[in-house]
């Protein structure tokens, strides 16, 4: 059918993208076939036809993302009334804890990194605006199970296998269960090397009307973040966090 190979298309051109901005600097057309699982063929056509659009651009043989997704990127950002409304206390927590600080959105499913303020530090964090971010493992996105309902957190879980990313990670149903009632206790996430190796992050969540719509987080290597420290910036995260939810909420008809 028609309508559905057009889908199919477009699915594969966002494959494509997603792919190019993975790898993060220009790459050859062999370097991109490599990493998705399509014809060559069909790639070279989806590129070519990207690059009209300037959504690609072409130098001596190799493709990166290219000027016209600033528009959607601009556009989006003028758009979200979360990343506007956090942005003055996202700075305020920056300035406090002068480590890189994170604001996440949430929509009900999927959360992704729509801010970051990095650290003056000379260690900094890897994590791209844009990128997806993986609940059960990072301080933010714990922060966002302990706040969902019950019904939502055994969906999630139900469709979620638990991997291991380091020797920290949480992968037992039960611990990570017991980890997200401690969360709702002290009010903040803490994330102990559990998503890479050697960083510490502390979240808390964005609540709209009681439900989770984002959250924001401060991380930073583990050997900067101890234990005082740490939850000197959880009771921090916490405060910004319940800041931003009442602006959130405070706005009309929201």
């Amino acid at each position: 059918m028609p309508g559905v190979a057009n889908i199919r298309v477009l699915e594969r051109a966002v494959d494509v993208m997603n792919c190019l901005a993975e790898l993060g600097q220009p790459s050859s057309l062999s370097e991109i076939v490599g990493k998705i699982s399509l014809p060559k063929t069909t790639v070279f056509r989806i590129l070519n036809t990207l690059e009209e659009h300037s959504l690609v651009v072409r130098c001596n043989g190799q493709y990166a993302i290219g000027p016209a997704v600033l528009f959607w990127a601009s556009a989006y950002k003028g758009q979200n009334v979360l990343l506007e409304i956090a942005k003055p206390y996202l700075v305020e927590l920056w300035d406090f804890t002068r480590e890189t600080v994170h604001l996440i959105s949430f929509d009900g499913e999927e959360a992704y990194y729509i801010e970051k303020l990095d650290t003056p530090h000379a260690v900094r964090m890897h994590s791209r605006i844009g990128a997806h971010l993986t609940l059960y493992c990072t301080a933010a996105g714990k922060a966002i199970l302990a706040s969902l309902s019950k019904e939502e957190l055994d969906a999630y879980l139900r469709k979620t296998q638990l991997i291991s990313k380091t020797p920290n990670t949480i992968v037992d149903r039960g611990n990570l269960m017991a980890a997200l009632s401690k969360i709702r206790q002290e009010g903040f996430a803490k994330d102990l090397q559990e998503n890479e190796e050697g960083i510490c992050c502390v979240g808390a969540a964005i609540l709209q009307n009681g439900r989770p719509v984002g959250a924001i987080s401060v991380s930073a290597p583990a050997y900067r973040f101890q234990e005082e420290k740490m939850l000197e910036a959880g009771r921090k995260v916490q405060e910004i966090a319940a800041k931003i939810s009442e602006a959130l909420n405070s706005l009309p008809g929201m």
